[in-house]
């Protein structure tokens, strides 16, 4: 039986809010803590379940990355690790133990504008790090590929581990849904839009299927949730230039506790994104048996083929004809339904702490 293993997680980046990268950290570092092989110990804001705690500098970006440059490295030798793990991209450059480092997407090059100018080059400047890692952890094939070509790194270093959604995540109770329905003002029938802030999100695509969609199924009301960003007052104009602002509505960051309602009271899940390192929205609205309306696009079409309902990117059109669908016909809702439910179900962060182990001992037997 191998020794038990202690790790060090650089979770420095977990923000306040957490939301894809964010809900790595946070599950990722709680399923690798309840596993008995591993003592693990986590550099991170705040505490992390199960996980000795390790504080660090708050404060954004530039201050966590100076933190990372001058001290991660003597702190990590400190703790007593085998092993550091990278949760968010940057990797030291020297370092007496094997490192590992997680990446999560490469949007920032494939994608450029999707990012401010300083955040563009912050992100590629802790993406290059990667190569000071052994071992690269990617959440998919899609990643990988984008890994060996803009950074150049050795494919055989690199281990595709899927995520899962947030432990606990399931359907709502009908009465949990119907309460968080009366208070949003709900009580329509709504498609449900995660993801605001960002361009590549193109939650412009979901505002514009709604014309033709209410053209069919009057009083559907469209909802867009999300980190408030740059793009809300866009959208809001938007809307009114279509004429559907009354069937809006802007929700900003929802909680943990009001997801699984909300997920499970939408007809559907419209996710119109160019690309995504892979696709944790679509898939925690599967785990509540909600069907999805997807692009066919990286990693989208390769995490959740055969359950979502794929359309083309920057489309309007093909997500009101699927959306269209849903709502006139329930059988097929309850088909699509049980399918999202099923796929989702394929998916853990037990499995995934599991394979994340497996890529430590090839390091540290």
């Amino acid at each position: 039986m191998s020794h038990v293993l202690r790790v060090a997680l650089d979770a420095s980046a977990l923000p306040p809010r957490p939301a894809g990268a964010g809900v790595y950290m946070r599950e990722l570092a709680a399923a690798l803590a309840s596993r008995p092989s591993l003592q693990v110990s986590a550099f991170a804001p705040r505490p992390l379940p199960g996980c000795r705690h390790l504080p660090v500098p708050t404060g954004g970006a530039p201050r966590r990355l100076a933190w990372q440059l001058r001290s991660l490295g003597p702190a990590v030798t400190a703790s007593g690790a085998h092993l550091l793990h990278g949760l968010h991209f940057y990797t030291p450059r020297r370092l007496p133990i094997p490192r590992v480092t997680t990446i999560h997407d490469l949007t920032f090059y494939r994608i450029p504008r999707r990012y401010p100018l300083a955040h563009r080059h912050y992100y590629r400047l802790i993406a290059q790090t990667a190569r000071f890692a052994q071992r690269i952890i990617v959440p998919s094939s899609a990643v990988a590929t984008d890994a060996v070509r803009y950074l150049h790194l050795p494919a055989e270093c690199i281990r595709v581990i899927p995520e899962a959604p947030r432990a606990g995540l399931h359907a709502a109770d009908p009465a949990r849904v119907a309460a968080l329905r009366t208070a949003l003002r709900l009580e329509a029938p709504y498609l449900l839009c995660l993801g605001t802030a960002e361009p590549g999100k193109r939650a412009v695509d979901a505002l514009r299927a709604l014309p033709a969609i209410r053209q069919r199924c009057p009083g559907t009301l469209l909802v867009l949730a999300g980190n408030p960003g740059p793009l809300l007052q866009p959208l809001r104009r938007e809307a009114a230039r279509l004429g559907v602002a009354e069937a809006v509505r802007f929700l900003g960051y929802i909680p943990d506790a009001d997801l699984p309602a909300l997920l499970t009271g939408a007809h559907a899940l419209v996710f119109p994104s160019l690309f995504e390192g892979f696709g944790l929205p679509p898939l925690e609205a599967m785990a509540c048996a909600t069907p999805v309306i997807a692009t066919d696009a990286p990693a989208m079409s390769e995490i959740l083929r055969g359950a979502a309902r794929l359309v083309p990117l920057r489309n309007p059109a093909a997500i009101a004809e699927e959306a269209i669908r849903i709502l006139q016909d329930p059988s097929w809702r309850t088909e699509l339904a049980h399918r999202s439910l099923q796929h989702a179900l394929a998916f853990s962060w037990a499995r995934t702490a599991a394979l994340t182990e497996e890529v430590y001992r090839e390091l540290v037997p």
